[in-house]
């Protein structure tokens, strides 16, 4: 089939990063990808698919893409994003939009249980094409980046990560005032925050927020393959969110088998197992407690980080996650009309690949 996968998020997002690495199995499932960004109007979405020829469409976020897919008259697959059943279902004119996208959609996708479960309520009518697909990840970290390096910080800093976007959902300075006033009592204590900005003025607060707090940095995006090996070399990696689906700076951690500290929120702890694979904090003084708990206890972050990469292993692998949209695919190329005749001819379609940037 050829198929258009719809881009909403900035380069280096963990939306983005999903697209592009659904996009690259599909490619590999012996389908063509067009990646394009979301024009924003259906008659120039209709007007692009026509003139490649077009079979079927690809987009995260029931709200985002239902804007323009409803209004199409090729078939689509939706992937909630985790602002559509977060925050959109609090918006009535959001859930009108979702609702249409949803009842037109020939198939959708939710990354856990949570998600599958909070759609069937909300839309019961969709079961018979609602399909339970874990999010996989793809790490391949650079071999010569050092964040130490880059930042300046002696050997023994103790480098506590928050990959994450600059939005306010995501909470990026919840820790801020609690790590600050704990590197003045001990200076090897550092927060380092990096992700993408979705918002000048939010990323000017953070910026500013961060220039006067002792002990916290924010650098900005790190390009994908630096950030994953920033994780690697961190005390812990953090998240911080209000509310999330199935993070992918989470998943990557996982999979590189570092120690992790996440909020307690469904999102998290649908990944996440205290004790077991990771430490989940409910507040900034109980997260001071938990990071106290790794560093007294080496064996404890040694013991948790094996176990969130088999967890990511047995879960959450490529593989697993290639072979569902393929079928996912592949039923509806079974039932898809003849060809169009007297179409213009398919342009070469954009490769997609695995992701890049970082996936805050």
């Amino acid at each position: 089939m050829r198929l258009l996968a719809v881009l909403h998020s900035p380069p280096g997002s963990g939306s983005d990063t999903t697209i592009r690495r659904i996009a690259a199995h599909l490619t590999g499932s012996g389908h063509s990808v067009l990646l394009t960004p979301d024009p924003g109007d259906p008659r120039q979405l209709a007007h692009l698919a026509r003139r490649n020829g077009i079979d079927a469409m690809l987009g995260t976020h029931a709200y985002l893409c239902g804007q323009t897919f409803a209004d199409s008259d090729l078939p689509y697959v939706i992937v909630f994003g985790g602002t559509d059943l977060n925050e959109f279902t609090e918006d009535p004119q959001a859930m009108a939009v979702m609702t249409e996208a949803v009842d037109r959609a020939a198939a959708l996708v939710a990354f856990n249980h949570d998600f599958v479960d909070r759609c069937l309520t909300l839309w019961p009518r969709t079961k018979d094409r609602l399909h339970h697909i874990p999010q996989a990840v793809q790490v391949r970290p650079a071999r010569f980046y050092s964040l130490r390096h880059a930042l300046d910080l002696p050997r023994d800093a103790r480098v506590l990560l928050l990959p994450s976007g600059l939005r306010p959902v995501k909470d990026p300075l919840l820790l801020t005032r609690e790590v600050s006033q704990w590197h003045q009592e001990d200076p090897r204590i550092r927060l380092v925050i990096s992700g993408v900005s979705y918002d000048e003025d939010f990323e000017d607060i953070v910026r500013r927020r961060c220039a006067r707090s002792p002990g916290v940095d924010f650098i900005g995006p790190l390009r994908r393959d630096h950030l994953l090996a920033a994780m690697r070399q961190s005390t812990a990696v953090l998240n911080t969110s209000l509310s999330e689906c199935s993070p992918n700076a989470v998943l990557e951690a996982m999979a590189l088998g570092c120690r992790l500290l996440v909020r307690d929120i469904p999102g998290n702890t649908c990944l996440v197992r205290d004790g077991h694979n990771g430490l989940v904090f409910a507040d900034p003084r109980h997260f001071r407690h938990q990071v106290q708990r790794l560093l007294d206890d080496p064996a404890l972050g040694a013991r948790l980080g094996r176990e969130a990469a088999r967890t990511v292993r047995r879960g959450h692998s490529p593989e697993a996650e290639r072979a569902a949209y393929a079928a996912v695919f592949g039923r509806l190329a079974a039932v898809r009309p003849q060809p169009r005749t007297g179409g213009l001819p398919v342009r070469h379609p954009v490769q997609a690949t695995p992701g890049g940037g970082d996936a805050a």
